[in-house]
């Protein structure tokens, strides 16, 4: 029998990772996270409940995944990487451009996370553990690079990084999930425009 290399299982294990949470998501926004079982994942996605488990230990651990999944952390991370020379005038609105579009991806996980409490307490410290503090610290960072540099005034950059995104995060949260969309409609790039300037306006250096 032929041996399997490290980075097709890897890429295999991804994939039934993926496959798993997509169809709990699914089933949990059709049927409810409290009332459907591990088994309606299972049938949901096409594989024994065993197979579950193989992947994940709990049905809070695959919710847990869901979550981080969809973050904005990867893309932050990504941004802040690439952004660090370039100006704010041209990086804010860029970041703000990737940003509000991966929120819009994650609506399913924002509607789940809005049906009968499906967010735990302790899920939702290790939400903010894992997700949320690590995400504003790193832009943060990011902001203090350009403080440093003259480039914004001096602020606290963590107040400042959670401003933003939850900005963002409220936003998509009324329009594309609680039906703000349907009643008034409004432009991804003038979201993305006037979310910038409301906040280079207030943070670059006066003059």
């Amino acid at each position: 029998m032929a041996r399997i290399r490290p980075e097709q299982r890897q890429a295999h294990e991804e994939s039934r990772r993926k496959q798993i949470l997509e169809a709990a998501l699914r089933v949990w926004l059709r049927d409810g996270y409290h009332q459907a079982p591990v088994d309606s994942i299972a049938r949901e996605a096409g594989v024994a409940k065993g197979t579950i488990y193989l992947y994940f230990p709990t049905k809070e651990a695959v919710l847990q995944a869901a979550i981080e999944r969809f973050s904005l952390l990867p893309a932050i991370h990504e941004l802040v990487d690439k952004m660090r020379e370039i100006p704010p005038g041209q990086a804010v609105p860029a970041l703000v451009e990737t940003l509000w579009h991966r929120l819009r991806q994650s609506g399913p996980v924002f509607a789940l996370l809005l049906q009968g409490g499906a967010l735990r307490l302790e899920n939702a410290r290790v939400f903010q553990e894992r997700v949320l503090i690590p995400g504003n610290q790193a832009l943060a960072e990011y902001l203090d690079h350009l403080v440093v540099r003259g480039a914004l005034r001096p602020m606290d950059t963590f107040v400042a990084a959670r401003a933003l995104v939850g900005c963002l995060v409220m936003f998509n949260l009324s329009q594309n999930v609680l039906g703000g969309a349907e009643l008034r409609p409004i432009s991804d790039a003038a979201i993305v425009q006037t979310v910038s300037e409301l906040f280079l306006r207030g943070a670059l250096p006066a003059g």
